[in-house]
Order: C-alpha cells, then structure tokens, then sequence
C-alpha cells in the first residue's frame, strides 16, 4: 500500500471515532436484541444484513450468490449484496466516516490493524463457535494484541515452491534432487543454471515484502517492534537477501519483470522461462488454464534456518460495531465460515479456514494443493500492525536499490529503516 492509505486512515479514522462516539444510543436498550428492531418491531429473520465485497472472479461471485441463497432459505433473513469495485478499503473507510457503514464487510489482515485500533469493529470473541476447528494462524490474524478477534478468516492462500519437472530432468535431475531448505535451493539453482538453455532462469523471484516476511521472523528479525522499524539488526536476514541479490546479478535468480520481460512469475513458469518460483495457489488457475501442458510438483515453501515458513495471505468477514441488525449479521458470519464454508469454498475454488472443512473436501489428497495447505498450519499472515504499510512502503523502495546495483544491501536496508521510522515519527 501506497503511503496516501496510511494518511487517509489516519485522517478518516480519527473522524470515524468521533462520529461513532456521538451515534452510541443513550436510551440503555440494545437495539440488536433477537425479536427487536429499530424499524417498526422487525424480528430477526425479517431483517436484512448489508454486506460489501470487492469485485471478484466468475466463480466467486457465483458461489457467494448461491452461499447467500442457502443461508436466506435457511434463516430467513435477507442479505443485500454489494460490489465496490475500486478502492475497496478506501471506500469503507469514508462510509465509517459519515457513519454508514456496511453491517458486514470484507477485510484483509493487512488493514485489519487499523481498522481494529479505531474501534469501529464488533467483537467476535465470543460470538464465534468452535475456533480451534481453524488454522490457528488465520484466525490471529484477526485479533488485537490482548486476543480479541475482530473478523473471521473466510479464505486464504499460502506460497509453495513450484518445480518444472521436464526442464528438471532435461537437464539430468529430478524433483527428489531440489532441496528442501532455502541456502541449499540457492545452491543447487545456481549449479542448475549451468545445464539449462539459455534464457531459461533457474529460478524466478519477486521483491516485494509481501513475500519475505516470513522468512525475515524465520532468520530472526522481526522488521516492526515496540512501534520502530528494524531491517539492519539480522545479520542472518542480511544474508537471506544478500543470496537474493547475489543471485540475480549471477544469472540464476532472476525477476520475471526486470530479468525476462514478462508480467509477473505465473508467465515465466508457464512459458518455461524458469524451472523454479515460490508462488502462491492463485498461479494454479492460470497454469491449468494458459498453460495446461507445463508438467510440475508444488513442494512445500523452503526452510530458513531449520524453520517452517511461508506466508500467508487471508481475508476475513468482519461486523460494524454500531450495526442495527447485530444478531442477524452474527448469525451470517457464522454461517459463511461454518455451516456454509463447504459451499463456498467448492464453489470458489478458495481454501477453506476450517480444517474440519479441508479434511471434508479432501484437500490433502491433491498433490498440487498439498503443500499450501500445509502452510496454513505455520506460515505467517501478511499482516503486522499499525505501521506495517508504511515499513513495507520503505523496503519496497530500498530493496529496488539494492536489486539494480545502486545500494548495496546494508545501505539500503538502513535508508528503508530510517524512511520507515521517519514516516512512523510524522504518523504518531
């Protein structure tokens, strides 16, 4: 996220506390109660739950329509769907503003912060049922720092390492042959590179902090504490990046956009441009549809110094704290990461947060899904605080730097430090 998104929260929130705080009702009645409503003496199934998406695939918006459908057959109560289609967060963020929010909303993990520490959100902590039935680290995600959760993980994707399996064993190894651990990846890629044609990259990376966090806490650094940023104090996360830049000025890890002149990862391992990338389970729908005749194995993401890791990317079903159809909006969460979670989640294509569900749909059984779904039981949300999207702002940028030769990689990881820190101080 661009640093205009941290400044409009901070400017829109402060407005959305003191609307919300002159809106709280002063008559003592809980205008949420089952049987009770503020329009005319409503019961619950007669109530109808306000709920915004963003603008989504064919198949998923097709599979919440027909989620929704079951859930009104089986409640009764009505609920009005609503598509943003462009700058979803924003858009939310000014409806708290004026005080007319939806009753629920979608919410990624990497806003979930702000939006927890303004207050706006309903607590769910005791609202939702069965909790150790979820992947534990989705459903943090979600939670402020005393363990309150404040929405409930619907869907997720995880990164896994994908291995071209032809041009693996054109150039005389198998997938048994590529490692399991990140330092000997790097080393076998850069042996690999040696044996493949050329314009073939061993190996296929992307720059972003999204993609790294997990393995900047898995080499001992967490990059925001105590409110500052830190990118220098691992020498172990140092080196992690290093083999990074290392490997691409060497030829043999390279950036599909920079090195190959292709979009993104997905278009390099589909047009066998690289027999490596860590990618997410989203590349699956283009490589089954632009790509069919590429022959793979997705492995589990590498581990950096002996620890699991990936990342993981989750968006959760959140309520409005103020709604006038609590219940009914409880009631509907409950249902879509439940009872209705199968039916999404077949119908979608996304994995399920419940591992009831996963072990229900047989997910395991797919050697291709296999590996993300065991990172769902480990990997690290891509969420971190209040000032995540100002640090993440900082390393983007620097980590540019060191990439095309301007910084090495201690410089700019101390400028991404100091630019983080810098734009925290002015945000405090």
């Amino acid at each position: 996220m661009k640093k205009w998104l941290s400044k409009l929260f901070v400017i829109l929130l402060a407005a959305v506390l003191v609307a919300c705080s002159g809106s709280k009702d002063t008559t003592g009645e809980n205008n949420n109660d089952e049987g009770k409503n503020n329009n005319g003496g409503e019961t619950k199934t007669e109530q109808t739950v306000k709920l915004a998406v963003w603008a989504s695939s064919p198949a998923e918006s097709n599979a919440l329509e027909e989620t929704v459908k079951s859930f009104e057959q089986k409640t009764g109560i009505k609920v009005d769907i609503e598509v943003i289609a462009d700058s979803f967060p924003d858009v939310i963020t000014t409806r708290f503003g004026g005080n007319n929010p939806p009753d629920v909303f979608y919410l990624e993990a990497y806003l979930a912060p702000r939006f927890i520490n303004s207050g706006v959100l309903l607590d769910l902590t005791d609202a939702i049922d069965d909790q150790d039935d979820f992947y534990q680290p989705l459903l943090n995600a979600f939670k402020d720092e005393n363990g309150r959760l404040f929405a409930v993980p619907k869907d997720y994707s995880t990164l896994a390492t994908y291995v071209n399996t032809k041009l693996l064993q054109d150039a005389g190894y198998s997938i048994e042959d590529v490692p399991g651990d990140w330092e000997g990846l790097v080393k076998f890629a850069k042996e690999l590179q040696t044996k493949l044609p050329e314009g073939t990259a061993a190996m296929v990376f992307d720059a972003s902090m999204a993609r790294h966090l997990s393995a900047f806490l898995a080499t001992g650094l967490d990059p925001i504490k105590d409110g500052k940023a830190d990118f220098t104090s691992s020498k172990a996360t140092l080196d992690y990046l290093e083999s990074i830049v290392q490997g691409q000025d060497d030829g043999y890890i390279l950036h599909p956009q920079m090195d190959l002149g292709l979009d993104w990862a997905g278009a390099a391992f589909g047009a066998e441009k690289a027999v490596i990338m860590i990618e997410g389970n989203w590349v699956l729908s283009t490589l089954n549809q632009d790509y069919p005749d590429v022959e793979y194995q997705v492995l589990e993401a590498p581990t950096i110094g002996g620890n699991k890791q990936t990342m993981i990317f989750t968006v959760g079903y959140a309520i409005a704290k103020d709604t006038k159809v609590k219940d009914a909006a409880i009631e509907f969460v409950k249902y879509m990461t439940g009872e209705g979670q199968q039916q999404w989640s077949e119908g979608s294509g996304t994995f399920p947060t419940r591992q009831s569900v996963a072990e229900a749909m047989n997910l395991d059984a797919n050697e291709k899904l296999k590996a993300h779904i065991e990172g769902a039981k480990y990997g690290t949300p891509w969420t971190r605080g209040l000032y995540l999207p100002v640090v993440n702002s900082a390393f983007d940028n620097q980590f540019q730097a060191a990439l095309n030769g301007s910084l090495s990689i201690e410089e700019a990881m101390k400028l991404a430090e100091e630019e983080a820190n810098a734009e925290i101080e002015r945000q405090k």
